[in-house]
């Protein structure tokens, strides 16, 4: 029994081992510090995914924003914040936090400068996801800092990177603060650069894990673990936001569920839909349905129902579309096609 499992701890310690394929120290070094540099060619690339990235989430294009966050060259300054700190490198550490700085800075008056340019204004559905963070976006932004630095670790691993700019997301979040900046709303100012704060933030934790799991080599003479303290309590102390945003999205959800539930087992066998609005937020729901009459009582009815439900907070506001009407207007419509078509026919003889 013991053979085997020591058989067992050597077959999983074989295919679980990161260090089988690992390049060389210096070769990484130079890969996350050439990454860092942030001017000349990186600088106009970034400008130029920014514009992209904010035009995608003016028109509400996810492959516009998803473009703009693989051409960019965000990620480079932000591994090497988090492999800085685990090699206690303090002239990368300085060199990637100008890096940062400039790019903050950079993508910000870009957005900003497009927000204002623009004439659409609105703040569309895109806009509003990248400027409440929740816990889930950390874990994204943890788990990609780790995968991005055993890929950077590796020969080739140019693959992974592209795929953990897109889940991570950084790019938006600083375009939704450019939004906020141009419109002068500074819930998407600081939602936007909270949401990049905490993905960064992560990024470099996850990455300083993996660092320091492969054994990177310390530079002794530049100590800095003072700020790998004060790194831990900023990432402890950024998670609570998140945590409260998170909790409040559960409790958005689990009422949506319940308000969906009920439109489907109490208002729908009775009566047809056209159209319904669940405003979550404020306990507001809205229905449009389609009557032979008006029933004058209607709303108190499905009110009294929405109490059975637990769902005593909620506003009911009913709508009632009489069929007569509806008719009229399709025949309306019909006639208009139909004389249409008699106008062209009328032309070509």
């Amino acid at each position: 029994m013991t053979s085997n499992l020591a058989v067992l701890k050597r077959y999983l310690k074989t295919i679980l081992n990161l260090k089988t394929d690992q390049e060389a120290e210096h070769i990484t070094y130079h890969e996350i510090k050439s990454g860092v540099i942030f001017k000349g060619t990186n600088l106009w690339i970034m400008a130029f995914a920014i514009f992209i990235a904010c035009i995608g989430l003016n028109i509400n294009s996810k492959a516009a924003v998803i473009g703009a966050m693989i051409i960019s060259p965000l990620m480079g300054p932000i591994f090497g914040i988090g492999f800085s700190l685990g090699t206690s490198n303090s002239a990368l550490l300085k060199l990637s936090l100008r890096s940062i700085f400039r790019i903050v800075l950079i993508s910000i008056l870009c957005s900003t400068l497009y927000y204002l340019l623009s004439p659409y204004h609105i703040a569309t559905d895109e806009l509003l996801s990248f400027s409440k963070p929740t816990i889930f976006d950390i874990f994204l932004a943890f788990i990609g800092g780790m995968a991005g630095m055993i890929a950077i670790s590796r020969h080739d691993g140019n693959r992974v990177l592209v795929g953990i700019a897109v889940a991570t997301a950084c790019i938006p979040p600083l375009c939704t603060a450019g939004f906020g900046i141009a419109t002068l709303r500074w819930e998407y100012i600081l939602g936007g650069l909270y949401t990049y704060f905490i993905n960064a933030l992560f990024i470099c934790l996850g990455c300083y894990i993996i660092t320091r799991y492969l054994k990177f080599t310390r530079i002794a003479e530049s100590d800095i673990k003072h700020i790998n303290s004060y790194f831990g309590i900023l990432a402890f102390f950024t998670i609570l936001p998140a945590l409260y945003l998170a909790y409040n999205l559960w409790i958005v959800n689990v009422y949506n569920d319940k308000i969906k539930y009920f439109i489907a087992n109490e208002v729908e066998k009775t009566h047809h839909v056209i159209h319904k609005t669940i405003d979550a937020e404020n306990k507001v729901l809205t229905i449009d349905v389609m009557v032979d009459d008006y029933d004058e009582n209607l709303a108190k009815s499905i009110q009294s129902k929405l109490n059975e439900h637990d769902l005593k907070d909620t506003k009911v506001k009913i709508f009632q579309t009489l069929k007569a009407i509806n008719n009229r207007l399709e025949i309306q419509e019909l006639q208009k096609q139909l004389d249409e078509l008699k106008a062209k026919l009328d032309k070509k003889q």
